[in-house]
């Protein structure tokens, strides 16, 4: 059996509907990850509703000319392909009452010389200050770092903030993110390419994160 083989097999044994778990400390609530689903739709479109000018201003959901509806379907679509390609692992936050605060995702996740994914997130602007974010993209990441098969057992994980969006700067850091200094890429924002600084995850970036 080939290594290629190997891995892939180990990561076909993760259950993508297990719930992970943490008890958000700013909140004092218990949040989960958790697959999209059908039934998501409703709370979603309220969410996209209330949040789309947040959103807008520095991670757009929505296409251009996109209406709520077929934004929902399309995240959903995204969703349900990653899994099945194991080229992605999006993933909803919810409380345990089932209210859903906001979305945490690895995408483009490849496994070649390094194991290695993208990370993007979004709260529900409804749900900001209250630890959500930076609970949840700690949940993320010890998700994509930790072994196979209890994890994705990736190398690291990269992400690109916008340098004026402070609240994604201090969650990237506060959960282990570090700042290549010099580095930056250009991302689309509606219909324009805007710089984002890229922040990296290892193991031991986040192990120091911890133990500081």
């Amino acid at each position: 059996m080939t290594q290629r083989e190997t891995t892939s097999k180990a990561h076909h044994a993760l259950s993508p509907s297990r719930p992970v778990r943490v008890e958000s400390p700013a909140a004092g609530e218990r949040l989960t990850l958790r697959q999209w689903q059908e039934d998501d739709r409703e709370a979603l479109l309220a969410i996209f509703a209330r949040s789309r000018a947040h959103f807008d201003r520095y991670s757009p959901l929505h296409h251009p000319g996109e209406n709520d509806s077929r934004t929902f379907e399309r995240q959903l679509r995204l969703a349900r392909t990653g899994d099945e390609s194991l080229s992605g692992c999006r993933r909803l936050a919810v409380l345990d009452d089932g209210t859903i605060v906001g979305a945490f995702n690895l995408n483009q996740i490849s496994r070649g010389l390094i194991f290695e994914a993208d990370a993007n997130w979004w709260v529900d602007a409804a749900q900001c200050g209250r630890g959500f974010g930076t609970a949840g993209v700690r949940m993320l990441l010890d998700h994509a770092l930790d072994d196979l098969p209890e994890g994705l057992g990736l190398h690291r994980v990269t992400c690109g903030i916008v340098p004026e969006h402070a609240a994604s700067e201090r969650i990237a850091r506060r959960t282990g993110f570090a700042r290549q200094e010099g580095i930056t890429s250009h991302l689309q924002i509606g219909d324009q390419w805007v710089r984002h600084a890229v922040y990296v995850a290892t193991h031991e970036s986040v192990a120091a994160r911890s133990a500081a």
